[in-house]
């Protein structure tokens, strides 16, 4: 015990503490390098704001130093107690390592067209969605976000236009919307043939994510929160009650002059002098609340290491009720065992439960909202205990509360598990075998309670209150859905190095998964809806339902790579697929892809040539992928479905059982045939960058049903084949540079992609004449077509009606000046269907961009993101177009008051006085409201997606609290939208596609926030 205790006293003395600052080729410190002793574990720190750190070690130690995108340097210390060591950045990030299909590969090997983002860039963008942080960020990836409601605001994101990509997270497929974004390391997307390997999941695009791991070091603690407001972006106002009356008196006089007006003048002064109800104000705040809270624990030695995590968010709705909300809470835990040399077990277990709570009536309150006559009051006769009747739908205000009008709730528990053995096979230097097993469960509970519903008006006579019953009866839904997914992988993967230049690499993988899903629907109606349970509801007029389905799938993956000396690249994959869609002798497919690379920068003439020039490579990609797609399971099997009620005798109704047509034997999967080309290059260790990728995509045999001429004695539906096709083509291109001067560091990022799909054969019944085929056949035609009458003005005078083609069906004997004017076509002299015409492009944007700027000056950073798309048309059409909604039943949109009306509405015979909109009629007036190019509108637009100033606290400061680092920021999102400023666009955000204008508006958010590591 003595000799042991003399020896720890010997090797306590022989410590030394050493003290020293990481910075790199300019001198700037390096904020957040790791610093550990080698070989020893549990020994290290991190550098703070400065880039200092101060470790205490033996004399004799070796210190290994190292930060994303640098090198990693090992520091003999000689008993040296005051260092400065040097960090070179790593060439263009080429040993990068980047996530690939089944495993990752260095960036400078990759032949695939790949994109990724990590964790730092990611959280620039503080909003709850994950989807909603990618939008322009990976050139290729397409996302549009069309609602901001609480925990519904996600983004529809896919890849190159192709259809719902396969998203893949730590090896299994899973949703990625909802998980903390901080637990997030990478994410990276596959285009082309890199997601041969996913086969007929992978066909239109893969997305993996990468969550954290533990790394060698100290137990780190590190917060990351922020709090902060919303704001709509745009939404249009509606008309006070003063513009209403006005207006509509002035509609009633529009097409019939001697009409007695419906406001006497007395109404219209007390409404301008502020009478009236502003319902929109009434029912929703000026901002809502939302906060974000992360906590994590990271660390680990050479035989563990760990990354746990727990993190809350809420995020409230802009009503003032305060009864649209959302709450999520995360929980995480990945720990990595090397348990024996060359083996080692990975755990991922992962937890999230989400809660979404919004009155009953839910989107309708935007409808109700736009319905709501400003000329009422929101209580009847100002009594609170009476709401008042404000039209045709009911008061928003009243059905905006959960206590008023009911609820819909939904929660959501969610569970991710996997295990992962490795082990590298001794007898084989390179040979490694693994396998993962993964089990998923998800829960999910609907609950919709609708109240009795009753609202008023005043009779001032009687002085009594007249009931306007909206539910006489109460109802509640409830439905429960369970969602069960085992994964399982086992694999064989090598990598070995021949001669110093060979490097060959393969991997042979078995997976199958198969999931199940089971649901069960009740409701109920309530005479006395006091208790919102099922069992409390009436017996009479009852329902239920419930289904359960199972699915299975198995596929056999090969990958094969080489290198040579690092210029040449090859590799060749395949995909065995089975499906349990289609019948056994074609349940099964094989789809192959290839990928070559050429590095001309590793060529001794560039190298002599352009020196400069650390990276360039071409490359090419081909693959087929197969994809059961959008067809029903066991169309090869005859047989019934439950279909129709019978009844037999006194039983009541009985369920019935009907053909469910002809089987096809022959259908199976359809082939995507995927082409990419493009190059990629740094000059200058990535003072500038660019990549480049054009690409194609044919598809054959999508499903369709064949369009024949059966007899009606044929009794029988036809069913779904192999007939269709289309070709999908586009482009990406991306730029980078990235530069010091003195301590002021930037970089500058942009890309662009577009992309545009084309029907090349789509099954139809055969053109009956010319222009049934110009109008009608989609075959060979791009699929984002609008078709609608093109509007060539307004009328401007009764003289400019009577001389147009006949538009009204009646001699242009209701057509007012400011009316819309149509193109006649066909020079027939009447405007019909017979005159629409190809007008504009669908909703979803062919042209998506971002631009990223940022900036670090001592402790300060800056990151500035626009984000933009083109080539897309948002339509206006329907009720909204009427001066007064539903027909004269609601209010309007104040827009509407820059329009076409008479210098005096008395009088007939007064001068028309021009405007935006056409002249105003109480019911409106079809031909203005309907598909053409006036209510079509460029939605076009430029986002300051995101603005994120911070600050580091010197390390000085926080060194004796025993905090690592402190930062500060406030961040904004979605700042400022920049659309055409002409028609009505400066009302709408270009991001929805609701014609109606019926939708939760998206939002602008202002936050701040803080990040301390201890």
């Amino acid at each position: 015990m003595l000799v042991l205790f003399i020896a720890a006293k010997a090797q306590e003395a022989s410590l030394i503490t050493v003290k020293g600052q990481v910075v790199d080729q300019q001198g700037l410190p390096i904020i957040g390098a790791s610093i550990v002793q080698k070989n020893v574990a549990g020994v290290g720190v991190s550098t703070n704001a400065n880039g200092d750190f101060s470790l205490r070690v033996p004399g004799s130690a070796t210190l290994t130093i190292s930060y994303t995108g640098y090198k990693t340097v090992d520091y003999p210390l000689n008993n040296q107690q005051a260092v400065k060591i040097t960090l070179e950045e790593s060439t263009e990030q080429l040993d990068e390592i980047v996530i690939v299909g089944y495993g990752q590969q260095k960036k400078a090997s990759v032949t695939g067209s790949v994109a990724s983002i990590q964790s730092k860039e990611l959280n620039t963008v503080k909003t709850p969605n994950v989807t909603n942080m990618l939008a322009g960020r990976l050139p290729g990836l397409r996302a549009v976000q069309r609602s901001g409601a609480p925990g519904d605001d996600g983004a529809s994101v896919d890849i190159r236009g192709y259809g719902n990509m396969l998203v893949i997270v730590d090896g299994v497929q899973r949703d990625f919307a909802q998980i903390n974004s901080n637990d997030i390391e990478s994410i990276s997307i596959l285009k082309d043939a890199a997601a041969a390997v996913y086969g007929f999941k992978g066909a239109n695009g893969v997305l993996l994510v990468t969550t954290k791991k533990g790394a060698e070091s100290k137990p780190k603690i590190d917060y990351n929160g922020f709090a902060g407001i919303q704001k709509v972006t745009r939404y249009p106002k509606m008309m006070n009650a003063y513009e209403y009356a006005s207006l509509y008196n002035e509609a009633i006089l529009n097409v019939n002059p001697t009409a007695t007006p419906a406001f006497t003048d007395e109404q219209l002064a007390s409404y301008k002098n502020g009478g009236g109800t502003d319902w929109w104000n009434e029912m929703v705040r000026g901002t809502a609340p939302q906060m974000s809270h992360d906590v994590s624990v990271s660390g680990g030695n050479e035989k563990v290491s760990y990354f746990n995590s727990f993190g809350y968010l809420n995020q409230g709705g802009i009503l003032r009720s305060g009864d649209w909300k959302f709450s999520r809470y995360n929980v995480r835990s990945n720990i990595s065992m090397q348990v024996a040399k060359g083996f080692s077990v990975d755990l991922k277990l992962g937890g999230i439960f989400q809660d979404r709570n919004k009155p009953a009536e839910g989107d309708e309150l935007f409808r109700q909202a736009q319905m709501a006559v400003p000329t009422f009051d929101v209580f009847a006769n100002n009594n609170p205990d009476y709401w008042q009747a404000v039209g045709d739908k009911p008061n928003p205000v009243h059905t905006s509360y959960i206590d008023n009008a009911g609820y819909e709730r939904r929660l959501r528990r969610e569970f991710n598990s996997s295990v992962t053995l490795n082990w590298q096979l001794p007898w084989v230097e390179g040979l490694s075998a693994k396998a993962m097993l993964a089990y998923d469960y998800k829960n999910s509970e609907w609950k919709t309670w609708k109240k009795e519903l009753s609202e008023y008006t005043y009779d001032a006579a009687a002085d009594s209150y007249n009931e306007k019953v909206i539910r006489s009866l109460g109802s509640l839904e409830s439905k429960m859905e369970n969602y069960y997914m085992p994964t399982q992988q086992y694999s064989l993967n090598y990598n070995h190095t021949f001669g110093g230049k060979h490097d060959v690499g393969g991997m042979l993988l078995w997976e199958m998964y198969n999931d199940r899903k089971t649901s069960i629907l009740g409701g109920r109606q309530y005479t006395i809806g006091l208790i919102d349970d099922i069992d409390y509801g009436d017996k009479v007029n009852q329902n239920t339902s419930g289904v359960s389905a199972e699915t299975a799938h198995a596929g056999l993956v090969g990958r094969f790579n080489y290198a040579y000396a690092g210029k040449y690249l090859a590799e060749l994959s395949f995909r065995y697929d089975g499906s349990y869609k289609f019948r056994s002798d074609n349940r099964w497919g094989f789809f192959p892809g290839l990928s070559l690379g050429w590095r001309i920068s590793e060529e001794n003439f560039f190298k002599e040539s352009l020196p400069d020039f650390d990276n360039f490579k071409l490359r090419g990609s081909y693959a087929k992928v197969g994809d059961e797609g959008d067809f029903d399971a066991y169309q090869y099997l005859d047989g019934y479905n439950y279909s129709g009620g019978y009844v037999f005798g006194n039983q009541g109704l009985t369920l019935g059982l009907a053909s469910r047509g002809m089987a096809n034997p022959w259908l199976s999967w359809y082939e995507s045939k995927i082409m990419n080309f493009g190059f990629e290059t740094s000059y200058k260790n990535g003072l500038l960058t660019a990549e480049f990728d054009w690409f194609r995509r044919n598809r054959s045999g999508l499903p369709a049903t064949r369009q024949g001429s059966l007899p009606t004695t044929f009794g029988q539906s036809m069913p779904q084949e192999n007939l269709n096709s289309d070709i999908n083509t586009g482009f990406e291109l991306s730029l980078g540079h990235r530069g010091a001067v003195g301590e002021f560091k930037y970089n500058v990022s942009a890309n662009f992609s577009t992309t545009r799909i084309k029907n090349d054969y789509v099954e139809r019944t055969a053109s009956t004449n010319q222009y049934d085929n110009w109008r009608n056949n989609s075959n060979d035609r791009y699929k984002d077509i609008r078709w609608g009458k093109k509007a060539i003005g307004q009328f401007t005078s009764y003289e400019d009606i009577l001389n147009s083609p006949i538009q009204d069906n009646n001699g242009n004997k209701s057509l007012l000046p400011g009316d819309l004017k149509f193109e006649d076509v066909n020079h027939d002299g009447i405007i019909d269907d017979n005159d629409v015409q190809p007008i504009g492009h669908g909703s979803t944007p062919r042209m998506y961009y971002g631009l990223n700027i940022g900036a670090q000056f001592k402790g300060f950073d800056m990151t500035l993101f626009f984000q933009g798309a083109a080539g897309h048309d948002i339509y206006l059409s329907g009720d909204v177009l009427d001066p007064f909604i539903q027909q004269g039943l609601g209010n309007g949109f104040a827009f509407m008051m820059d329009r076409w009306h008479r210098a005096d509405p008395t009088d007939p015979n007064s001068e028309w006085i021009p405007g935006t909109m056409p002249a105003a009629r109480v019911s409106g007036f079809g031909d203005n409201r309907s598909n053409n190019t006036w209510s079509l509108h460029k939605a076009d637009y430029l986002r300051l997606k995101t603005i994120e100033i911070g600050y580091t606290l010197p390390g000085k400061w926080l060194a004796d609290k025993g905090i690592e680092r402190l930062r500060v920021y406030l961040n904004c999102n979605n700042l400022l939208t920049f659309t055409n400023k002409d028609g009505l666009m400066q009302y709408i955000d270009p991001e929805a596609d609701n014609s109606s204008l019926r939708y939760y508006p998206q939002m602008k958010t202002m936050n701040f926030g803080v990040n301390v590591s201890f």
